[in-house]
């Protein structure tokens, strides 16, 4: 059977199981477009900016494990796509990028084609951990399994393939009885002599203090990782990618480890052993690495160039989170170690003082944080943008499930809320999905409101409006005694939202916050809920 390279292409990526793709139509993309429309059953969402669509795809990824793929024009469309590609780069996040491009002959000619970009796989390639390009359709079947196989093993992140339009309208034969060989993908461990060191430094400690990183989500390594900590009577710190890697109301989870929400050292100065997994340590979650480390520090990463990079540990072990800590709690049930419920009173004081920390500093937001997660199941799905309101509540806001917690940890960029949540809504459409942004950053991206209602997604977008860019005006006014270019000018949002055919409601109490999710659950399509917020400094 004769197809086209893109009717293979569109073959291979619904093999896949490749659930949605995100895009804008154009000159360069309508044979995949096409292909799609005739011979796929993927979902295809139209989106408003191509921003939107690698930050929806990103969300997509983030809420169920599952990639997703964004279809991008040249030149212009890749470019519009770059903040939200990067994002999910900086936060590990599987996204399939179907970059095309003008005819091959033209490609880095500079000759003044519609949307030429000299240099476009470079330019994605900086945030892409793989990237190829489909010079003939004879490729298709190759580069579509070693991309694929790329998305899926190690650290996950954006796998770039480049198409060149007339690529894709070339014949492509490939019989129907032949099916696309999916890629198979092992999960990583280290040597057996790196195991048994790291058990019997486990096992010699008293006071044993875990960091949970997004390695520990995208491993899927939850049950294993609450396992080894009860063994250890360890407590948990994780991340912001790793909320939801111990349940929040467990006896051993400690909140999310930012230097605005507590002050993670004195934690670390009273443990006697570290054990990493799954994180870069950061700047911010590091005091710009200088966290002092206890006598002894186990490693577990999946990538090899993240183990050794920012902090010096003791023990590395290269590997996947989810068997690597499997193989750590076999060797230690192997040595009879198990301590649960038996912290260390030293280390409980600390923790303590931690707890009490992170409940301070979120400060007069308390019965906001209440509302909201009264409102939202344990399963429900957060997308929230960087805001002076929810900055207060990032470390204490109680996350019981892995990937229920989207924030854009990596790069702080402003515009995902809204979108994410919409990537978020279509990979788990049967769970509740919330978007929190600010009134600057939710102008960012809110065109893709027009998504949501033409998806009809059910999604409640709350607008936290103290008419400016909040976070920044905060430290402003607390380095120089006064902002300046922060203070903005906002629409009425519930007008904004009615005239997209969405909801729209204003809310000035907890308690009429509380009432208008219950609302914006269960309508028919998006609402706006607009929260108007002066903000009081917390202490």
């Amino acid at each position: 059977m004769s197809d086209t390279a893109a009717e293979g292409i569109v073959r291979c990526l619904e093999s896949a199981g490749i659930g949605a793709v995100f895009g804008i139509p154009g000159l360069y993309n309508m044979p995949l477009f096409e292909a799609l429309r005739a011979r796929s059953s993927i979902r295809v969402v139209a989106v408003r900016h191509e921003q939107g669509a690698a930050f929806m795809a990103d969300g997509y990824a983030r809420a169920s494990g599952r990639e997703a793929a964004c279809l991008l024009l040249p030149g212009c469309g890749v470019t519009n796509a770059m903040t939200g590609l990067s994002e999910a780069y900086a936060d590990s996040s599987p996204v399939l990028i179907l970059a095309t491009q003008v005819a091959r002959e033209f490609i880095d000619q500079n000759r003044g084609l519609l949307h030429e970009l000299t240099g476009q796989l470079g330019i994605v390639g900086a945030v892409s951990k793989h990237s190829a390009r489909i010079e003939r359709p004879g490729q298709v079947r190759e580069v579509m399994r070693t991309s694929l196989r790329a998305l899926r093993s190690g650290r996950p992140r954006p796998v770039q393939i480049e198409i060149p339009v007339d690529v894709q309208e070339e014949p492509l034969d490939w019989p129907e009885e032949v099916p696309f060989e999916l890629p198979s993908v092992e999960r990583a461990v280290p040597s057996l002599e790196e195991v048994e060191a790291a058990v019997e430094a486990l096992a010699g400690c008293s006071r044993p203090l875990i960091y949970a990183g997004g390695g520990c989500i995208s491993g899927d390594a939850r049950d294993v990782l609450v396992a080894v900590a009860e063994q250890l009577g360890a407590p948990v710190v994780t991340t912001g990618m790793g909320a939801g890697a111990i349940p929040a109301d467990h006896d051993l989870a400690c909140g999310v480890a930012w230097d605005v929400s507590a002050d993670l050292a004195p934690l670390v100065a009273a443990s006697d052993l570290l054990l990493a997994v799954g994180t870069r340590f950061n700047q911010s979650m590091t005091r710009s690495w200088t966290l002092p480390l206890p006598p002894v520090t186990i490693r577990i990463d999946v990538d090899e160039d993240e183990i050794r990079r920012n902090l010096t540990f003791g023990h590395l072990l290269l590997g996947d989170a989810k068997a690597t800590l499997g193989l750590l709690r076999d060797g230690l049930t192997a040595k009879g170690v198990d301590c649960r419920g038996a912290v260390d009173s030293r280390l409980a004081d600390a923790l303590a003082v931690y707890r009490d920390e992170h409940v301070r500093r979120v400060g007069s937001t308390t019965p906001w944080l209440a509302a909201m997660r009264g409102s939202i199941p344990r399963d429900g799905i957060i997308s929230a943008d960087m805001t002076v309101f929810w900055a207060d509540m990032l470390g204490s806001f109680p996350v019981y499930e892995p990937r229920t917690m989207l924030f854009p940890w990596g790069m702080g960029t402003l515009g995902f809320a809204l979108p994410a949540a919409i990537g978020a809504k279509l990979a788990a459409p049967d769970r509740p999905v919330v978007a929190i942004a600010g009134d600057g950053g939710v102008l960012f991206t809110a065109t893709e409101l027009a998504t949501a209602v033409q998806e009809k997604l059910a999604i409640p977008l709350v607008v936290v409006n103290n008419q400016g860019y909040g976070m920044i005006k905060k430290q402003q006014v607390k380095r120089y005694g006064e902002g300046v270019a922060v203070d903005l000018d906002a629409p009425d949002f519930v007008t904004f939202a009615e005239a997209f055919g969405a909801g729209g409601e204003r809310v000035n109490t907890p308690e009429q916050l509380a009432d208008a999710l219950e609302r914006a659950l269960a309508a028919a399509g998006p609402t706006v809920i607009e929260m108007p917020w002066g903000y009081e400094f917390a202490a």
